[in-house]
């Protein structure tokens, strides 16, 4: 998971709630590599909230729209779905508005995560047919499972870099696929092209997300993101079965090199933040790893951990789960040694997915974290 944390530069340090380079506890990644000492940030930034799918996907349509030879386009999928509609009219549809850029010479890469079954309430056959879709249209798609067993990519976001023009260069980093459900908007009346999801929610399930557009330095450092995963020499597939049918279906096989790496787009003019970006990832275990990550990186956790120690008055937290055992411990401490300090966290009521593997782990997860942290106001 990518995770990203801006702040305006002018009125607090940056290294007061940032991660130092030591503090992300990773030298073996090249993401903090262009910035001087511990600095692992960049400054000069305008960040932008793109609330609601409606919002992030009509940006997102006119960007890659604007996207011409030379360009380079980037994205990341935990589910990726190749018929949804970026702005609800024909010809918006995810691969093909991804095929177009290509045609017109721009380099689109992508990275979707080799999903478990969809009897799971998964995803393998969407994200295999969105990567057949795009590699049919020309753009280098690839079915990535380079994770630890039983586990899964879960990194949301695109980079647009533009050959011309390196002021127009564009990130988005959120919780938004590009799939089917998340094009609602505030009115929550939900997505046309839904997804199945727990009863309680209807045929057509609301979705609460966001996703924000980076411009300036920290785009490179999302491209960095990207750049790590895609170089990664493991295999992409465990499964022999997995591979006999990429064969067939002509999937890619290994990744194709990228061209190098353009420098850091210029500062934005008035750009007042600063954006650190944040990843999980884990320890492969079984004489694997990752070449960027040896031993894992758990900087998401370690920037809520510095960050949280320092609030005094008032945590405002929107989560799918939160059920972390170490995350409520984390909230639980801030609780007891700052009297004064609220925290206020907002969940879906019911689990998006009915079943015994789905609602009954998050509701007993959900359950020990807020019980913990009840304690900790007591």
């Amino acid at each position: 998971m990518a995770g990203e944390a801006s702040i305006p530069t002018g009125r607090v340090r940056p290294g007061d709630w940032f991660l130092g380079a030591s503090e992300r506890d990773n030298p073996t990644t090249r993401l903090d590599a262009q910035h001087a000492g511990e600095q692992a940030w960049s400054t000069g930034n305008l960040v932008r909230p793109l609330v609601h799918g409606a919002t992030y996907f009509a940006e997102l349509f006119e960007q890659l729209e604007a996207t011409g030879p030379g360009d380079l386009v980037l994205f990341t999928d935990w589910r990726g779905d190749a018929d949804e509609l970026l702005t609800g009219h024909a010809g918006s549809e995810v691969a093909a508005v991804l095929g177009r850029a290509d045609e017109r010479g721009a380099d689109v890469r992508g990275l979707v995560w080799r999903s478990h079954s969809d009897k799971l309430a998964f995803s393998a056959q969407e994200n295999r047919r969105l990567g057949e879709v795009l590699r049919r249209a020309g753009a280098h798609v690839l079915l990535d499972m380079r994770v630890r067993a039983g586990g899964c990519h879960h990194q949301k976001f695109v980079v647009i870099r533009h050959s011309d023009d390196p002021a127009r260069d564009v990130a988005y980093v959120g919780g938004i696929d590009l799939c089917h459900t998340r094009r609602d908007d505030a009115r929550h009346n939900g997505d046309a092209q839904a997804l199945k999801m727990a009863r309680a929610y209807g045929p057509t399930p609301a979705w609460h997300d966001a996703q924000v557009a980076i411009s300036g330095p920290a785009v490179h450092d999302v491209e960095t993101v990207f750049r790590e995963r895609w170089e990664d020499p493991a295999p992409l597939r465990r499964h022999l079965l997995h591979d006999v049918r990429d064969r067939l279906s002509g999937a890619g096989r290994r990744p194709e090199p990228l061209a190098a790496q353009r420098p850091p787009p210029p500062p934005v003019p008035g750009g007042t933040h600063a954006v650190q970006l944040l990843r999980t990832y884990p320890n492969l275990r079984h004489r694997r790893d990752y070449p960027f990550a040896v031993g894992g990186e758990r900087s998401v956790a370690r920037g809520y951990s510095k960050v949280v120690a320092q609030a005094r008055r008032l945590i405002y937290v929107e989560d799918q789960y939160l059920w972390s055992h170490t995350i409520a411990g984390t909230f639980d401490r801030a609780l007891l040694e700052q009297p004064d300090l609220h925290v206020v966290a907002v969940l879906p009521l019911v689990p998006d997915q009915d079943g015994l593997l789905a609602r009954v782990p998050q509701l007993l997860g959900r359950m020990r974290a807020m019980t913990r942290n009840e304690r900790g106001r007591r």
